[in-house]
């Protein structure tokens, strides 16, 4: 009888475990309404408190974003000409840039935006999509955001808005720029644009 209490909590256990799971679509949601919330508070409403709200949504984004992964897929083929400590300043600097620019334009346009978290679909056992809309001006724009299982953690990799892929966007212009420029002149580059994006005021 022991034996079998014993087996019974084990499978108890495990089915709750799986029940229970950390599901990709409430990452999302958890952290982005935390985001709205510092959007919303009013003691970063001054212009002189845009840096410390930039921040503390940078935290939020840092969590949320694998902006490693997002990297080596706008490279694509060209993170090989990356040597390993080109690749890490590559993801740091352009990981800056996101950061910087999105997060300064989210503090100057964010108007009460709602969001709707439609559905997720897993796409293997570490990898889903989650659907969103975001209503704005009465009107719902689809955005899919890509997201990655690694460590045990969800992170979203990509994001598409009404079909178009951020990934593919970047892979693009950074497709065309390593052309004619080496990596390191392409990290150059970046350090350049985040040293002269304004900052949050």
């Amino acid at each position: 009888m022991p034996q079998k209490l014993g087996l019974y909590l084990v499978v108890f256990i495990a089915i709750h475990s799986l029940v229970y799971a950390e599901q990709p679509i409430d990452v999302l949601k958890q952290n982005i309404d935390q985001g709205i919330r510092i959007l919303n508070d009013p003691r970063y409403q001054h212009l002189r408190q845009k840096d410390p709200q930039q921040q503390r949504l940078g935290k939020i984004l840092q969590r949320v974003f694998d902006f490693r992964e997002f990297s080596r897929l706008v490279l694509a083929t060209n993170w090989h000409k990356f040597n390993p400590q080109q690749k890490e300043e590559f993801v740091e600097v352009f990981a800056a840039f996101l950061r910087k620019y999105y997060l300064g334009q989210l503090q100057e346009k964010y108007t009460d935006e709602k969001i709707l978290y439609l559905s997720q679909e897993f796409i293997g056992a570490s990898k889903a999509v989650v659907k969103t809309s975001v209503l704005w001006k009465d009107l719902e724009v689809p955005v899919d955001i890509r997201m990655l299982k690694r460590d045990g953690t969800w992170k979203a990799y990509d994001v598409l808005v009404l079909g178009v892929s951020a990934v593919r966007n970047y892979r693009a212009q950074f497709q065309a720029i390593l052309l004619t420029e080496s990596p390191a002149q392409v990290i150059a580059r970046l350090q350049k644009k985040v040293a002269h994006l304004q900052p949050a005021r």
